[in-house]
């Protein structure tokens, strides 16, 4: 819910409330999402270091929220400053948002690797937080375009920033009361530069980060979602302008929901290397339709958005569970799992993704001339080039990034028999330990 505001509002808030310029803005979420890059791998090391009577990874779910809270509400405040220092302002707080983040986002993901050592199970936890989380994610898209249009941009981000920041928070501490570590190792002293070593020699984890590294614009239809519907859409037909954002994420996130509810289905009948490269190849598919359809017909292009999302969605979910397959493969590897860093380099997947993907819609609308908001009223007759490089954000860009995201994962040998072999012995080794225990 949270990290749906962000992803989603954060670079209009930027340009059109807080007046940024949109290279600007792009820069600053870029930037922070390359200080993740060690920001996520060091919260990973402390988790992995971490020892209570709750576990190594529950404790950060309980204080965590309330950190989350506090920069949610800061991120999205417009100060009275000229622009170096709103420029300052958005920088110094957008990365303290981002290491509040850290420290609630990698743990709670590290729990799909504690939480059971069977597959299946950790699948199963998998993909019901991730159909919560995107239903839970739509409810920005209702609520802050009402707000925005009622009270104007900057009061409508700001109360829209505090109602998530406390709502979202609240619900978070459920990660914290509801869960149980079940899948434990024995305590070990392990240095930085181990955890380093382990990490770099997990090799289905580094194809994964580069697969997602490459399909990072697959996100464009969300991340440039509030301008498409603000200024790309003339004609949605009889769907109110201002239900536009919402209904186009209730598409895409229709056919996500599809996807992860299905993606049990499929990972019988499939391996998680072979799901992933055909839904990267088939959505890369989708949105070369899209570009040959148009958006004329605003009924069309919301059909399109749907089957768009199925991608989407099946990478919500295998991605937590290729991570957690790269846990097992570095226990087999090196002896210790080390869930914090794997799960770490998720989280850094998640956030750098979304950082490139905004980063090039901020490119895309300083290229084209983006006309920004005069006195907090957004300008909708833009140039013509404007509303050609919004269309091309959503359908020719991601359908490139796509097909280069199956690239690397065609490589991942970690699949089929050799998997079985590996996952045999890592139960063998932990029977053994068991009765040597």
């Amino acid at each position: 819910m949270i990290y749906t505001l962000m992803s989603t509002f954060l670079l209009i808030f930027y340009t059109d409330a807080m007046q940024l310029t949109p290279a600007h803005a792009g820069l600053i979420i870029l930037a922070a999402r390359i200080f993740d890059a060690a920001n996520d791998p060091i919260m990973g090391i402390i988790a992995d270091k971490t020892n209570t009577k709750f576990g190594k990874l529950r404790p950060y779910l309980l204080f965590s929220p309330f950190l989350i809270m506090i920069a949610t509400a800061a991120l999205f405040y417009v100060p009275n400053l000229g622009y170096g220092g709103r420029l300052a302002y958005a920088t110094i707080t957008y990365i303290l948002w981002g290491i509040c983040f850290t420290i609630q986002d990698v743990p709670f993901w590290g729990m799909s690797a504690v939480v059971s050592p069977l597959e299946n199970e950790r699948n199963k936890f998998l993909s019901t937080a991730r159909i919560f989380s995107t239903i839970g994610g739509v409810i920005p898209t209702l609520l802050v375009p009402a707000l925005r249009n009622g009270l104007g941009n900057t009061k409508g981000y700001f109360v829209s920033g505090l109602i998530f920041a406390v709502l979202g928070s609240m619900i978070s501490l459920s990660a914290f009361f509801g869960t149980k570590e079940r899948v434990e190792q024995k305590k070990e002293k392990v240095t930085v530069g181990e955890i380093v070593s382990a990490y770099i020699k997990n090799k289905p984890l580094l194809l994964l980060i580069a697969s997602s590294i490459l399909g990072s614009a697959m996100l464009m239809a969300q991340t440039s979602g509030s301008y498409l519907a603000t200024y790309l859409i003339k004609d949605s037909g009889v769907i109110p302008k201002g239900t536009v954002q919402t209904v186009m994420t209730v598409a895409i996130g229709a056919g996500m929901l599809v996807a992860m509810v299905l993606m049990p289905v499929l990972r019988k009948k499939m391996s998680l290397k072979a799901i992933y490269i055909a839904s990267a190849l088939f959505g890369a598919a989708i949105h070369a339709v899209m570009y040959f359809v148009g958006y004329s017909n605003f009924y069309v292009f919301l059909a399109i958005l749907a089957v768009a999302g199925l991608p989407l969605g099946i990478f919500n979910v295998i991605t937590y569970a290729m991570v957690a397959d790269s846990v097992d493969y570095l226990e087999y590897k090196t002896g210790r799992r080390s869930e914090g860093v794997c799960f770490a380099s998720q989280t850094f997947i998640s956030k750098l993704t979304a950082g490139i993907s905004t980063f090039i819609t901020s490119l895309v609308l300083e290229k084209v001339c983006f006309i920004q908001p005069i006195n907090d009223v957004p300008v909708l007759n833009q140039p013509q080039q404007v509303f050609d490089g919004m269309f091309i954000m959503v359908s020719v860009i991601p359908m490139i990034s796509l097909a280069l995201a199956a690239v690397p994962m065609i490589f991942n040998d970690y699949t089929g028999k050799k998997k079985e072999e590996i996952q045999k012995a890592l139960a063998e080794r932990r029977e053994n330990a068991n009765v040597n225990g």
